[in-house]
C-alpha cells in the first residue's frame, strides 16, 4: 500500500478553546445534548478530557448541565451538592455515583469545580449534575422498591389517598436480595421478574405512572414533579427488565440491553426538555451507549446487537443531537500498542496528542480503504472505531496515548 500523504484536517486539543468553537461550527445547528463518548471505562484520559471540554462549553458556549452514564437517581445526591452544597465532597462521591464511576479522581474533579463555579451566583446560572443511567448494569438490576414508594409519596402528598399503600408495596417488593441475585442475568429461572409479586407490581406502577400522567396538569408545577416522573420511569422500567430477565428466550439479553439504552434514552429526553431553557448538555458515556449505528458485542459466543441511547435521542431531537465518538492510539495498561498505519488509529497517529475532527471533514481526508483494527485484546475492555460509522458520527476526539 503506497504511503498516504499527512491528514490536513482536524483541530489541535492542546487549545480545546478554538478547537471545539470550530468544530460546533461545522454542526447544522447548535445541539441541545451534545455526546461524547468514550471507548473504554477506567482510563483517566477520557474523563479527563471530558472535564476540559465540558469547563469549555460552560466558559464560551453557554452550557449549563453535564450528564453521565451513572445511576440517575444516585445522581440526585451529586446535583444538591454542587447546587447548593448539601452533604461533603467525600459522601456524595461515595454515594452518588453508580458503577464504581465515584472513585474516579475525574469526577472527584468534576464535581469539585461545578461546586465552586456555582458558589455566590444565582440559582439560575447553577450548573446542574445528571446521571442518566438506570440502578442497573447489563445483567443485573435493582428493586423498584425506592422509586415506587418516591412516586407513590408525591402523588399522596398532591392527590390524597391512592388505591395502593407503602405497605402492600413493600410487601410486594420484599427483601433486595430477591431482586438482584447475580446469577439471574444468565439464568432465567433464578430471576423474579415473573414472580406473581413482581406482576402485581407492573400493574400497580402502571396505575401510579398513569394517575401521574392524567394529573399532569394539576401537578406539572408543584416542587419535586420532575422527580416523580423519574422514578415513574424508572419503577416500570426496571420491572419491565426484570421481566425480561425472566424470560427463557435466546436473546433475552441482547432484549435486556436494549431496554436499558431505552431507558438511558427516555432520562435523556427528560434532561433535554427541563434544561432547554436554561442551555445545552454535555452527555458523557461510552461510545456503544451514544452512538447512532446499531450497538454490538460478543458475550459467551454469542453477538448480542441492539440500538443505544444516542440512535433513540437522535430519532426523536434530529439535528439538536450531536454525537463525538472518541478512539484511542495505545494504552501500555491495557496492552494496546501501536495500530498498523493502515488503520483508523494508524492513520490519525502521526497527529496532535489529542485531536478533534469534524466526522465529515475527516472521512473526505482518510484513504477510501482502511482496515479494521484486530489488535486490541480482548481483555482489553476497548471498542476500537470504525472509520465506517463517520457517516453516523458528527465529530471524533483521537487521543494518541492513554497513559501507563
Amino acid at each position: 500500500m503506497p504511503e498516504q500523504p499527512p491528514l490536513q484536517t482536524g483541530w489541535d486539543m492542546t487549545e480545546p478553546r478554538p478547537a471545539l468553537a470550530s468544530f460546533l461550527g461545522t454542526l447544522p445547528t447548535a445541539p441541545q445534548l451534545l455526546a461524547l463518548g468514550e471507548p473504554t471505562h477506567g482510563l483517566d484520559v477520557f474523563p479527563a478530557w471530558r472535564n476540559r471540554i465540558f469547563r469549555t462549553l460552560v466558559e464560551e458556549h453557554g452550557f449549563r448541565s453535564i450528564a453521565l452514564e451513572s445511576d440517575i437517581i444516585a445522581g440526585l445526591r451529586v446535583n444538591a451538592h454542587v447546587t447548593s452544597g448539601q452533604g461533603t465532597l467525600d459522601e456524595v462521591m461515595r454515594t452518588g455515583f453508580s458503577h464504581g464511576f465515584g472513585a474516579i479522581s475525574a469526577n472527584r474533579q468534576l464535581v469539585k469545580w461545578m461546586r465552586a463555579f456555582n458558589a455566590g451566583r444565582e440559582s439560575t446560572d447553577h450548573l446542574r449534575f445528571y446521571g442518566f443511567d438506570a440502578p442497573l448494569e447489563n445483567l443485573w438490576a435493582a428493586s423498584p422498591q425506592a422509586s415506587l414508594l418516591a412516586l407513590h409519596a408525591f402523588l399522596t402528598v398532591h392527590l390524597g389517598r391512592l388505591p395502593v399503600d407503602t405497605a402492600t408495596l413493600e410487601h410486594l417488593c420484599g427483601e433486595e436480595a430477591r431482586w438482584t441475585d447475580p446469577a439471574a442475568g444468565m439464568d432465567a429461572a433464578r430471576s423474579i421478574g415473573n414472580s406473581a409479586e413482581a406482576r402485581h407490581l407492573r400493574l400497580l406502577a402502571d396505575d401510579l405512572s398513569s394517575l401521574l400522567q392524567t394529573e399532569t396538569p394539576g401537578l406539572a408545577a408543584r416542587p419535586g414533579f420532575w422527580e416523580a416522573e423519574l422514578h415513574a420511569r424508572t419503577a416500570t422500567g426496571l420491572l419491565r427488565y426484570h421481566a425480561v430477565m425472566a424470560t427463557p428466550a435466546p436473546n433475552r439479553v441482547a432484549r435486556m440491553l436494549a431496554l436499558r439504552d431505552l431507558l438511558m434514552a427516555d432520562h435523556l429526553s427528560a434532561i433535554a426538555g427541563r434544561e432547554q431553557q436554561c442551555g445545552p448538555t454535555l452527555v458523557f458515556a461510552h461510545n456503544s451507549h451514544l452512538q447512532r449505528n446499531l450497538s454490538a458485542m460478543k458475550m459467551r459466543g454469542l453477538r448480542l446487537e441492539w440500538w443505544s441511547a444516542g440512535a433513540h435521542v437522535s430519532t426523536r431531537l434530529g439535528q439538536r443531537y450531536a454525537f463525538i465518538a472518541s478512539d484511542l492510539g495505545t494504552a501500555p495498561a491495557r496492552a494496546i500498542g501501536e495500530p498498523a498505519p493502515a488503520t483508523l488509529a494508524g492513520a490519525l497517529m502521526a497527529l496532535s496528542p489529542a485531536t478533534l475532527f469534524s466526522a465529515r471533514e475527516l472521512s473526505t481526508a482518510l484513504p477510501e480503504q482502511l482496515a479494521v483494527r484486530t489488535d486490541v485484546p480482548a481483555q482489553a475492555g476497548s471498542f476500537p472505531f470504525e472509520g465506517q460509522h463517520l457517516s453516523l458520527t458528527d465529530g471524533l476526539l483521537f487521543v494518541q496515548n492513554a497513559g501507563d
